[in-house]
């Protein structure tokens, strides 16, 4: 039986973008932390699958955190799953990679996985981010 109250799961979704956008990671990777002891799986849709999470989220942090502000568009909790759209707005520029990121919890893990458009344009190199089809 999965026992993740909705209370914690809420906590955790607000968390994780608050603490990006202050440029927490101490605070970021404590939630995930606290979420997934024993298991974090971290994948992107239409990408090969990525084996270990914890590598996924700490290059993500290192690579874009400095470059990249969340806007939340839209959370859904519903059980033990959550679904959310970000605005993923790329720091001096009018440009933003749009997601959308399901989670299921489970005790001790966390499941995630993030749908993502490229911007319109050109003027930002997709190759630089994990989860897009025509990144190496």
């Amino acid at each position: 039986m999965n026992n993740i109250d909705q209370a914690r799961i809420e906590n955790f979704m607000t968390g994780q973008v608050a603490a990006w956008n202050r440029h927490d990671k101490a605070g970021f990777m404590a939630l995930y932390r606290e979420m997934a002891p024993e298991l974090l799986d971290i994948q992107y849709a239409g990408r090969p699958r990525q084996e270990d999470g914890w590598l996924v989220i700490e290059e993500m942090w290192d690579k874009h955190n400095h470059q990249i502000t969340l806007q939340v568009g839209m959370t859904i909790i519903n059980g033990h799953e959550a679904a959310v759209q970000h605005g993923n707005l790329i720091n001096g520029t009018d440009q933003s990679i749009e997601s959308i990121e399901t989670y299921r919890f489970e005790p001790g893990r966390l499941y995630v996985c993030y749908f993502l458009k490229p911007p319109a344009g050109e003027t930002v190199d997709t190759s630089q981010f994990r989860g897009f089809a025509d990144a190496p």
